[in-house]
Formats: C-alpha cells, structure tokens, sequence
C-alpha cells in the first residue's frame, strides 16, 4: 500500500500543477501578446516556448522535487492509509495525461523515421560548404526543404527546388534552415506537440520562429533578396507541398501555416527598405550564460528552501489522501 499510495500521490500531483499552471499560461500568453510584439523574434519566441513548457516542466519539479521527497521522508512504510476515491480519480487523469503524451510523442518518433527513411531511399547526398548537418537531395518531393529530426538533423531538398533556385538562394535557404538547427526548433516543436492541449495553438510560435530563423541567416550573412527569391520560388511549387505534416521538421514553409510565407516576405521588405532591422541576439557565449544562469538560480533556490518546504508539502499530501 506504501508505494501504491505513492505513486497515486505523484500521478495526482502532476495532473493538479500541469492543469492549474495550464490555465494560468493560457491567461498570461493573452496578456502578454502586446509584448510579443515588441522584443525580437527570438525573444518572442524564446517566450512563447517557456510559457506554453512551463506547466509540465513545473509539474515534474514539484511531483518529484517535492512531492515524493516528503513522502518518503515523513511517510511511515508500515502506513494503513487507503487511497480515496477522489485521490483515485486523480492519480488515473495524471496517468492518463502520461499516457497521451507517451503515444503521442511515439507516433511523432515513428513517423519522422518512416519519413526519413522513405526520402533517403529517393536521395542522393550533396556536399555544401558551410552547412554542417547533412543534406540529401530528394527525388519526386517538389516543394520539400526542411531540416527533420532532433538529435541528428538532417536537410532534405526536392529536386525541383534544387533546379529553381540559383546558388545563392539555394545557401540562404539552408542557412535560415541551420538557424532552426541551432535553435532547437525541432525539439521545441517535439515538445509542443505531445504536450498541446486541445485550446492551445502553436501557429503563432510557428510563425515567429520562422520569421526568427530569417533573421538569423541574415545576420550569417545571407541576403535578403536571395532569401525572399527562395522563399517565392518553394512557394510557386506549393502544389505539390510535402504532406508529412505529424513529423518532427522545420520546413523552409511551414505546412500547417498557410499565412507565414506573407508574413515573412513583407518582414524581409521591410528589412530591404530599412523600415526596420534585424535583431542581433548576443553572442555564443552571452547566450550560454543566459541559458545557464537561471537554471543555476532555480537549483541554488532549490537547495535552500527544500527541507522548510518538505513539512507543508507533507500537509498537503495527507489532505489529499484524507
């Protein structure tokens, strides 16, 4: 009964913080649409990413930073108590929630895969200076351009769009398609499908991550003209677009977003006309320490407030199974 009723607890636990948390970030991303507006398209979308994460990232720190460590610690093994049915009901929606994400996040794996599997077998590998994943031109995918995969991205390029586009073009394009690469907008985006509720949309996130990738081939050298030409020319072949939408990619137009190639051409006109410039995000290693900073913040919090914390988490815990 000691860990049956442990695991219950964790399982309620989760489900309780990722759906409270969830219906707070719904409110804040509404409120905070103003403001991503104003900061750069990498912040925007550094922001959109954190707040639609947060709620499972929060679930698991307090399940298993707090919510199993006063268990175990105030918890005598030898305990009598019964699981209550709310505790029950709860324990199975936090199960259940696991569950969804699990398949989800399988069938995602699978079929990014099956689909880089299947574009391997038509392609032939191209040897492009400056690029560092690997890059196959792909035969019978028109309108395919996208970088696909999480620990070893690779880009796939349809022969139409080999021949459409000049050299020039052809490097702009790959090289917007490496800002998503070092940006992790894969697995951003693995992350935000397994864990989207049915309200939640990530088109805008979609969107400002693409617009954020332009920027940063830009600032990599590219030019805005070779880009808006890529950019027209894949999207002349959009007849043909790839319909491998459920997998794990970042194309050069998104599929599911049938508005962003507008959004972004008029972005690069306006960057051609000077009525705005790019955002230059600070160096490799600012981005470190930024990255790193608040992860170190959050652990030092966490080593200082954890044995006060434990007592209350305990209290709460036995209001739950009471």
């Amino acid at each position: 009964m000691f860990y049956a009723l442990c695991i219950a607890l964790c399982l309620a636990a989760l489900f309780l913080v990722v759906t409270g948390t969830n219906m707070l970030c719904m409110g804040s991303w509404w409120l905070l649409r103003p403001l991503f507006r104003r900061v750069g398209p990498q912040a925007s979308a550094n922001l959109m990413f954190t707040i639609r994460a947060l709620p499972l990232v929060l679930g698991f720190v307090v399940t298993f930073g707090f919510v199993l460590p006063a268990f175990l610690k105030f918890e005598p093994r030898s305990t009598g108590e019964l699981m209550n049915r709310p505790l029950f009901v709860l324990a199975a929606l936090g199960a259940l929630m696991l569950l969804v994400m699990g398949i989800r996040g399988l069938r995602l794996v699978w079929a990014t895969m099956l689909a880089q599997r299947e574009w391997r077998m038509a392609s032939r590998e191209l040897h492009i200076q400056g690029i560092d994943a690997p890059v196959y031109r792909v035969a019978g995918s028109s309108a395919l351009l996208a970088v696909s995969g999480v620990l070893r991205p690779k880009i796939f390029i349809g022969t139409e769009v080999v021949d459409s586009l000049t050299p020039h073009e052809l490097s702009a394009a790959l090289t917007h398609e490496m800002a998503h690469v070092r940006a992790l907008d894969n697995l951003k985006q693995f992350l935000l499908r397994v864990t989207r509720l049915p309200l939640w949309t990530d088109v805008d996130w979609t969107n400002v991550s693409e617009i954020a990738a332009d920027e940063a081939a830009l600032t990599q050298g590219a030019s805005v003209l070779d880009l808006s030409a890529a950019l027209i020319k894949v999207g002349r072949l959009s007849h043909a677009r790839p319909t491998r939408e459920a997998i794990v990619a970042s194309h050069l137009l998104p599929v599911a977003t049938g508005s962003s190639m507008e959004i972004r051409v008029t972005h690069l006109q306006k960057l051609l006309e000077g009525k705005c410039h790019p955002h230059h995000d600070a160096g490799s290693a600012g981005r470190k320490y930024y990255r790193i900073l608040p992860i170190l913040l959050l652990v030092v919090s966490y080593g200082a407030c954890v044995n006060a914390a434990l007592p209350w988490i305990h209290e709460a815990i036995e209001f739950l199974v009471r």
